[in-house]
């Protein structure tokens, strides 16, 4: 998209005057992506706070803590996306990503710092989460790892190699949704983290809906960069199909999860979700994919906060 829907509108706004350099700044982040990290934050801190795993936990200052940080990290890798593919000679135009370092609204050396000022800002927030809850030393290091290579090796080397949606996957699905979890709640054992692991499996899905939204967009520009996506290597009907099972397998996981009373009734909440998912797939469109994202995410996570644990 053109710089990004928020200065579009400041632009009008201001009658096409210049944005302002905050709003530049902003634009960079492409903060249109957040509901991937705020989704998946909310439903790790909803299992703890329900007891799914361990003990019964919830800190609302360490829910504040973990979403500054997610989101910063998240800024990170958006920018430094941008970053290293305009300085290959990959995004030329100003709707290629966020669009700043196209139209030169800020240098190379701005991006890069900027980027730079982001991770240490999640960095910072992790420190002090790990100085308010010890225990959660043992996730929060190795998540915090995790997510700096993510957005540091996502677009200078995994995307690459057909890694992106399993590096995204990983780190804003299951990662942030196991590292939310385990901020509240003391994090022990092998089948802890699997079934944390496993409830975060239909946002996780819906993650990497709007990567491959995304992905299907530029797969002519990536495939000419020597870049190899999922959806480059299967073709436009093959990724459509695929788009279809991350959109909507969310919906028959949660209905079966329900069933197996692994979930309680009240997660079907996200039944309110489809038709803004359907008028994702049918668009196509990466802030629609998002926002469908982040509509389900709230209702699961609050599906799972407002009814006790199944017995």
């Amino acid at each position: 998209m053109a710089i990004s829907e928020a200065v579009r509108e400041t632009d009008a706004i201001n009658g096409g005057a210049p944005v302002g350099r905050w709003g530049v700044y902003f634009s960079a982040t492409r903060a249109y992506s957040f509901p991937a990290s705020v989704a998946s934050v909310l439903l790790g801190a909803a299992l703890a706070y329900r007891g799914y795993g361990g003990e019964a936990r919830f800190d609302i200052v360490m829910l504040l803590l973990t979403l500054a940080g997610a989101i910063l990290a998240h800024a990170a890798g958006n920018i430094f996306n941008d970053y290293f593919d305009y300085v290959k000679g990959i995004d030329t135009k100003p709707e290629h990503g966020s669009g700043v370092l196209p139209s030169e609204l800020l240098t190379v050396s701005e991006m890069r710092n900027f980027g730079t000022a982001c991770l240490c800002g999640a960095a910072l927030f992790g420190g002090i989460a790990l100085l308010r809850a010890p225990f959660a030393l043992n996730v929060i290091v190795p998540l915090g790892i995790l997510g700096a290579a993510c957005a540091i090796f996502y677009t200078s080397f995994l995307k690459k190699i057909a890694l992106g949606d399993v590096t995204i996957m990983t780190a804003f699905g299951m990662g942030l949704t196991l590292g939310s979890y385990g901020v509240q709640t003391s994090v022990t054992n092998a089948p802890q983290v699997g079934l944390i692991l496993w409830l975060a499996l239909p946002v996780t899905l819906l993650v990497d809906a709007i990567l491959h939204a995304n992905n299907i967009r530029d797969a002519a520009n990536d495939t000419a960069f020597g870049y190899r996506t999922v959806a480059s290597l299967l073709g436009n009907e093959s990724s459509r199909n695929l788009q279809r099972i991350l959109i909507f397998g969310p919906i028959a996981l949660i209905s079966l999860l329900v069933s197996m009373r692994w979930l309680p009734l009240s997660a079907l909440a996200v039944l309110l979700s489809v038709p803004l998912l359907i008028r994702a797939y049918k668009s196509g469109d990466v802030p629609m994919t998002a926002q469908a994202h982040l509509l389900f995410g709230l209702l699961y996570a609050l599906g799972v906060a407002v009814m006790a644990r199944p017995i």
